[in-house]
């Protein structure tokens, strides 16, 4: 009995099959082979490391800002006399030099109140060339009237003395005859004195500064500017635009016409913020793209950093204005910086308009690998234009 148990024993140990390797999924993993994920987020988290390094650097090095437009002067163009508009010479968007006829205003009235302030001036000149004789004559006059005196004063003393000494021989009537005379001399000489004294003040101090002859004078100028104002002419070399206005239409004095934009000073207002100040000066390289030139960079130079920017509104004798802010970071303030085109750009007329929007970067020194960087950086956003 024991015997058999012990042969079922032994067959069934020999029927059992040798066990296998343990599965793949339960194999212990190598400790040398790398993890995928952990590379890529390296990778990530260092190229995030030098962006940040770069964008540190590059705001204190090479500032670069898409807060930029091109400006230019614009002035209103504006008739300073009023009138029937005869003319306009020019059409919208036109180019035109400096000189150039705008347009024109009818001559005829302002034509008619020069030449009768040049007939103001001559009869003024006239009168007073009259006084001036008038003067001449009161001096003889009064000249006259002084020798008259002087001869009837001694005549009455002669015979006053004689009657003193001899009163029997000149008669008290013929003393009393030239005491009469004495007398009327001495008003003939106190009128002729008034009358030279009024010749005087008409024709003034001297001739050339009577108050009459400065009025005409001044008048017949300002009729002569009048109508030199009536023709309107380009103040320099530039655009006109904004044309509102046809021949037969009435023009008043100050109000806008047209618009002329001048072309010989043309610059870009860059806002940077506070950081990007730091190194910045006048004269520092810049490079600037336009959206209305996608694709290529241009030069420029730094012509002045603002020194103040506007920061309220508050008048004087009112308590000041204080913003309450809930952000975590508050915003940047920004600061104009000018920016002078190259004269090669203003040369090859690329078409700027003003008002376009530009992406500037500017290069505060000899950086060679931030300026390289910013180089790269700006041509870059030069082909994103194409875009947007």
């Amino acid at each position: 009995m024991a015997d058999q148990k012990r042969s079922e024993e032994e067959t069934a140990a020999e029927n059992v099959e040798p066990a296998g390797p343990p599965p793949e999924e339960d194999r212990p993993q190598k400790t040398g082979q790398k993890d995928p994920v952990r590379r890529w987020t390296l990778i990530v988290l260092m190229i995030c490391a030098v962006l940040t390094v770069w964008y540190v650097i590059g705001d204190r090095l090479t500032p670069v800002t898409s807060q930029a437009r091109v400006e230019a002067y614009v002035v209103p163009v504006a008739p300073e006399v009023s009138g029937t508009v005869s003319a306009v010479d020019v059409g919208n968007n036109q180019f035109v030099e400096a000189g150039e006829r705008l347009l024109q205003i009818d001559v005829s009235r302002y034509a008619l109140t020069r030449d009768s302030a040049e007939a103001e001036l001559l009869a003024t000149q006239q009168e007073l060339d009259a006084a001036f004789a008038g003067l001449v004559s009161a001096e003889a006059s009064l000249k006259s009237a002084r020798a008259d005196l002087e001869k009837d004063r001694k005549n009455f003393e002669r015979l006053e003395n004689i009657f003193e000494e001899d009163p029997g021989a000149v008669s008290k009537r013929r003393l009393d005859g030239a005491f009469a005379s004495l007398e009327s001399a001495k008003a003939r000489v106190e009128a002729a004195e008034a009358e030279l004294k009024k010749a005087r003040l008409q024709l003034g101090p001297a001739p050339e500064e009577n108050p009459r002859l400065l009025a005409a004078r001044a008048a017949l100028e300002q009729a002569a500017i009048n109508l030199e104002r009536t023709t309107i002419v380009a103040p320099d070399r530039g655009l006109v635009t904004d044309v509102r206005v046809d021949a037969g239409n009435f023009a008043q004095a100050g109000a806008p016409l047209m618009t002329f934009v001048a072309i010989h000073d043309v610059w870009i207002q860059a806002d940077l913020t506070e950081n990007n100040l730091g190194n910045l000066k006048s004269g520092d390289e810049a490079e600037f793209v336009l959206d209305v030139r996608p694709g290529r960079v241009f030069k420029g130079r730094v012509r002045s950093v603002g020194f103040g920017v506007s920061t309220g509104n508050d008048s004087l004798g009112t308590l000041p204005t204080i913003e309450n802010q809930q952000n975590w970071l508050r915003d940047a303030q920004r600061f104009p910086v000018i920016i002078d085109l190259d004269e090669q750009v203003l040369e090859e007329g690329i078409g700027i308009r003003v008002g376009s929007q530009a992406s500037v970067i500017v290069y505060t020194g000899a950086h060679p690998v931030m300026n390289t960087l910013g180089r790269l950086y700006i041509r870059l956003l030069s082909y994103f234009s194409y875009l947007y």
